[in-house]
């Protein structure tokens, strides 16, 4: 996941399916982490303090870095600042796909039934028209809704935080964001902010940006065949390691903390991607990272690139899924059978919106080379 060239093959298609692998699985971590699923065991905080959320915000960044690295490569910053803000405008398209299919969708089960349907957004059913108004400007962020705008927001930094890679400000910018990460953490409040029609979403973007900035490091790296980590080392490996596998097992109970749980939970506040987090993202992506370039046939499964080459589609698709299916707990959540229904729906539904969209992407290349 870095940008190590020379832990890499040299093939572009197969360094393409490695992130793009990467990325699906992501998704389908997130994803069976919003229902409740059999799978949630192996899926919901399986590294320690880490989700799958911080490994999608940092290979988006580094796949941005990467794909508009290269951009400049065939054109002027103006072609690629424009590819960027397309970009973002496309993010945004589909998280108004997203919350406005999940809006109807409340509307109109409230009116058959009389109820509002459960684990739904609040404000849809108590204050449509505020939620009409608050979601589309990015006020109102609901579950499941909260990480395409903050995506959306960061693309549109990204050409300008390329032009200072290009000019060699790596260092620079790097500090400035680890300096917005600590004052964002050190003053805003560790949860999020909810009243009326706003809600500011499970993740800060004051913080969370250190992640997609990091991943846009690394791609420019990796495009320009930069190396910016040092050669892995035996007893490094092996330290991080073995404080990787000392923070998977206080996580997960197996051993006690070092210090208080009120103090655990600060440092490892999700919200603001809290230090004890970051440091655990960190010794997980590294250690990722080395077994790729070791072993890289194990992020070689096309059905999980797949998933990640369209992952705007299938994030959408899985938000609206995992809606519909929270509403029904007695069909989809109290039995081993039922959850496994639930899970075969949603995986199912996502590997459907994938195929949708591919077919869209053809035949829009069709019409593209049409004289």
């Amino acid at each position: 996941m870095s940008s190590a060239a020379s832990h890499i093959p040299e093939k572009k298609s197969s360094r393409l399916v490695h992130l793009d692998a990467l990325r699906g699985l992501m998704l389908v971590f997130m994803a069976l982490n919003h229902i409740p699923s059999e799978l949630q065991m192996s899926t919901n905080h399986i590294f320690g303090f880490v989700s799958a959320a911080e490994g999608f915000v940092f290979l988006a960044g580094f796949l941005a870095g990467l794909v508009y690295t290269r951009k400049l490569d065939h054109g002027p910053f103006v072609e690629m600042r424009n590819a960027g803000f397309h970009r973002a405008a496309i993010i945004y398209r589909y998280h108004l796909a997203a919350y406005f299919a999940v809006f109807a969708w409340v509307l109109g089960y409230t009116h058959v039934t009389g109820h509002a349907p459960g684990c739904s957004p609040p404000l849809m059913h108590d204050a449509p028209w505020g939620a009409l108004f608050a979601g589309p400007v990015l006020l109102y962020q609901p579950g499941l809704m909260d990480i395409l705008p903050m995506y959306c927001v960061f693309m549109l930094t990204l050409p300008f935080l390329l032009r200072w890679l290009e000019n060699g400000y790596r260092g620079r910018l790097l500090w400035m964001s680890l300096a917005l990460w600590m004052l964002s953490n050190a003053f805003l409040p560790q949860h999020p902010f909810a009243a009326g029609v706003i809600n500011t979403g499970a993740f800060n973007p004051g913080t969370w940006q250190l992640l997609f900035v990091a991943g846009i490091i690394f791609g420019h790296a990796y495009a320009r065949r930069q190396v910016l980590l040092p050669p892995p080392r035996a007893w490094l490996i092996a330290l991080l390691v073995a404080t990787a596998a000392f923070l998977y097992c206080v996580r997960h109970a197996y051993l006690p903390p070092p210090f208080s749980l009120p103090l655990l939970d600060v440092l490892t506040n999700k919200n603001n991607l809290a230090p004890l987090r970051l440091l655990d993202f960190a010794l997980i992506a590294y250690l990722v990272h080395l077994a790729v370039a070791r072993f890289p046939s194990i992020m070689q499964w096309r059905p999980l690139a797949f998933l990640g080459r369209h992952s705007l589609a299938v994030f959408s698709a899985h938000v609206v899924i995992a809606t519909v299916l929270l509403a029904f707990p007695v069909n989809f959540a109290e039995t081993p059978h039922s959850r496994w229904i639930s899970t075969a729906i949603l995986i199912g539904g996502m590997f459907a919106a994938a195929a949708l969209d591919h077919l869209r992407a053809r035949q829009v290349r069709s019409r593209a080379d049409i004289p």
